[in-house]
């Protein structure tokens, strides 16, 4: 068991945006339960709190405020809790009430850092952190100002989940460079989070100023996040760059029997199925659902005989039908056995994403034995081994460009088509996954990692 300098168990503490939702609330909470598995102290701090567990604590930003601030903040957070769009608007403006000054910061398109809790996070588990872990910092939830006063206290970890730190305002560029010189004259202040006003390169500077400021280890899931973030502000301060690619749960993700999954789930046993997961996946902008929509338009021209139905986990909306074809909408499923079981009935997995650092969500698949076709973007192609006629040994499915409607449907028509390739696909995604991606070689290299840094402040 790792022990810090006193004697006692590691003190890990994680920050990320809630313990929910998305890929890096799924990988904080994965590593933090990991964590007491293994007998340490490890707490998740939170933005907005989804789940019942203690070691999970929220920032209550209503302590570190003034009496006035306190019951507009204790509001706040209580509308938090819906994901409908009238009550995002009740939490925004009672953040500005609470906080008027952020309604000026956003009239310039100043990103938003107005969150006093985050002085104070530190304080939540009620003893001293020996490692203090960062994942998802934008959502309203963090002051980043704080990250210097923060560092200075314990080692700290930046662990980016997208491009937010890396840029002036967007969480993913789309494609623009403007980061790498100090953004301004943005191309797109929509690109979540958005702004109202250019001020893309005031925030772009600020950013680099705190981090110059601030002292951390910055730990990347690829090799294509880590040869950015060289380049980027966020490397003026970073003590070192790891790359520790994200693991998952190979006694919950494996590979098994698709007509039991089927069945146990209600699904048809003759059809092929098709899944893409992901969160708000109709409305999300880097997931590419419109290009996915474009290449079963594609299929469907084609006249398929067999059935297909595309199951589309992570959003609602009523089933399509095109020729042959069934889309079928599923909501967000946070249980990971129903959400395993899924992948195991799948033929074959679709990632359409423009922007994607890892996807988690493929790497779930290839561990369920299932294929995948992907669009060959950020650090997928370090997950995903392309097949090509010449080189089918390894392959653990095919990968495609983004935006290219042609080629993906192209791709899904082979796998689907030709039984003892995806079979063969599958087989070796699952061995991939399995020699590679494994949760427990990922919690592993981590606390190596905190061995090393502990102790590296005065106590």
């Amino acid at each position: 068991m790792l022990e810090n300098n006193a004697g006692e168990r590691l003190r890990i503490v994680q920050v990320n945006t809630n313990d929910g939702r998305g890929g890096a609330a799924r990988v904080a909470t994965s590593l933090h339960n990991a964590y007491r598995t293994r007998g340490l102290e490890s707490w998740l701090v939170v933005g907005q709190k989804l789940g019942s567990d203690e070691y999970t604590l929220p920032i209550r930003h209503d302590r570190a405020s003034a009496w006035w601030q306190r019951p507009l903040w204790r509001a706040a957070e209580s509308a938090a809790r819906y994901r409908s769009r009238r009550a995002r608007w009740l939490r925004n403006g009672l953040q500005a009430a609470a906080e008027p000054r952020r309604l000026a910061d956003h009239w310039q398109g100043y990103e938003d850092f107005r969150y006093p809790g985050t002085a104070h996070l530190l304080e939540l588990p009620g003893k001293r952190a020996d490692i203090l872990h960062l994942h998802n910092l934008h959502g309203r939830y963090f002051d980043l100002r704080q990250l210097p006063r923060l560092a200075a206290q314990v080692p700290t970890i930046l662990s980016p989940h997208d491009a937010w730190l890396l840029s002036g305002h967007c969480a993913h560029s789309l494609g623009c460079e403007r980061w790498r010189s100090g953004c301004g004259s943005c191309p797109d202040l929509r690109i979540q989070p958005a702004i109202l006003r250019d001020a893309t390169a005031e925030n772009w500077k600020r950013k680099r100023e705190i981090f110059s400021s601030s002292r951390y280890h910055v730990v990347v899931p690829c090799h294509w996040l880590a040869d950015r973030v060289a380049v980027s502000p966020l490397a003026a301060g970073a003590l070192s760059t790891h790359v520790i690619p994200h693991g998952i749960d190979l006694s919950v993700f494996y590979p098994g029997d698709q007509l039991a999954a089927r069945q146990e789930l209600g699904l048809p046993l003759d059809s092929r199925i098709l899944l893409m997961v992901g969160n708000d996946m109709t409305h999300n902008p880097w997931k590419g659902f419109e290009t996915a929509r474009a290449a079963l338009d594609r299929l469907a021209a084609a006249s398929r005989t067999d059935p297909l139905l595309v199951l589309v986990l992570g959003d609602t909306a009523p089933d399509e039908h095109l020729q042959g074809i069934t889309l079928r909408f599923l909501p967000y499923e946070r249980d990971l056995s129903v959400l395993a079981r899924t992948y195991q009935a799948a033929d074959l997995f679709l990632s359409a994403s423009k922007e994607e650092l890892w996807g988690l969500a493929i790497t779930e698949a290839m561990a369920s034995g299932t294929p995948v076709v992907a669009t060959a973007v950020g650090g997928v192609p370090e997950q995903v081994i392309s097949w090509q006629p010449a080189t089918a040994v390894n392959a653990t499915g095919i990968l495609v460009q983004p935006d290219d409607a042609d080629n993906m449907a192209q791709a899904i028509a082979l796998l689907l088509h030709d039984e003892a390739l995806r079979r063969q696909l599958g087989r070796n995604a699952a061995q991939r996954a399995q020699s590679e991606f494994d949760l427990k070689s990922q919690v592993a290299r981590y606390l190596a990692l905190y061995h090393e840094i502990r102790g590296t402040l005065s106590p």
